[in-house]
């Protein structure tokens, strides 16, 4: 059974910051982020978190960031050129939990690495307190996983690129081997075309009873694979609803499992999966519909 993300009371609710850009390292403690980009880039692979590698002056990019549980963000960047011909665009969603993101291109492979992406995700400040005291201040492997759901597709003209990746982030450093991608090429008479839809297990090893910053962050990618001959290339990146927390699978010592109490700075109870919070107007819709329902049957029982 899927449960919603628990949260607590905050003190300040406020609107999203905005910004051109954005990466992990703009956030603090706690907060969820995306940032939608398409233009000139260098043709590198920055890790996912990190801020992309546009050329100077030849990108377009939105982004925006929130500290607020439940707040859902979105952002759009596109990029047009003539000559030589370039069309980028992509567009995300983010907030605590969930994540998604869009990429695409079509360019003249003479302009160089034209590329869209969008960048999301997440980092709050945990603490894992052992059942058993004696345990504080021992390392423990938590483990957790995500499901992505999306599709990679590259056409089979010029040489294109698709992808998807993402990278778990332990007070501010990328986790070492905690990272899942996947990419393709689409290229000469051969398309690229695949789905990925399942649940990526990751695990980080922390102290029980100390404060620690734990991040997720996802990018999808579509751009040129090979700049140079006067021919187009085409490809898409659609994860537009599809990183999703499923919860804690375990906390070990040892090998051994331990019982223990998780607390965050946000307030989320991340041991359970997330779960979509009903918008307002949704939520009036329904308690509308159930008290005129519970009217109707208080009619009914009265006559």
């Amino acid at each position: 059974m899927r449960h919603r993300l628990a949260l607590l009371p905050l003190a300040l609710v406020g609107l999203p910051a905005l910004a051109a850009e954005l990466g992990q390292q703009n956030l603090g403690a706690t907060g969820a982020l995306v940032s939608s980009c398409a233009g000139m880039a260098t043709g590198a692979f920055p890790i996912e978190g990190d801020l992309f590698d546009w050329l100077p002056g030849k990108s377009n990019c939105n982004a925006a960031s929130t500290t607020t549980p439940g707040q859902q963000l979105a952002t759009s960047g596109a990029y047009d050129q003539a000559t030589p011909s370039v069309q980028a665009d992509s567009h995300g969603s983010a907030s605590y939990g969930s994540v998604g993101m869009y990429a695409h291109f079509r360019a003249n492979a003479s302009a160089g690495f034209a590329a869209a992406e969008s960048t999301a995700g997440w980092t709050d400040t945990w603490t894992l307190m052992p059942a058993n005291s004696a345990q504080i201040g021992q390392n423990a492997v938590l483990s957790f996983s995500i499901h992505l759901d999306g599709v990679l597709d590259g056409l089979p003209t010029g040489n294109s690129y698709t992808r998807i990746g993402t990278q778990v982030w332990l007070n501010n450093a990328a986790a070492g081997g905690q990272t899942f991608r996947v990419q393709g090429q689409g290229q000469g008479g051969f398309p690229f075309h695949q789905v990925v839809d399942q649940d990526v297990s990751f695990s980080v090893t922390v102290q029980l009873g100390t404060p620690f910053e734990l991040g997720i962050f996802s990018r999808a990618s579509a751009g040129t694979a090979g700049a140079g001959p006067n021919w187009f290339s085409e490809a898409s990146s659609d994860f537009a609803s599809t990183l999703t927390w499923q919860g804690v699978s375990g906390v070990t010592v040892g090998g051994n499992a331990i019982a223990y109490t998780l607390s965050s700075q946000s307030g989320i109870d991340w041991n359970v999966p997330y779960a979509p919070v009903p918008e307002p107007s949704v939520a009036l819709l329904l308690s509308g519909g159930l008290l005129a329902l519970a009217r109707r049957r208080r009619c009914i029982s009265i006559r």
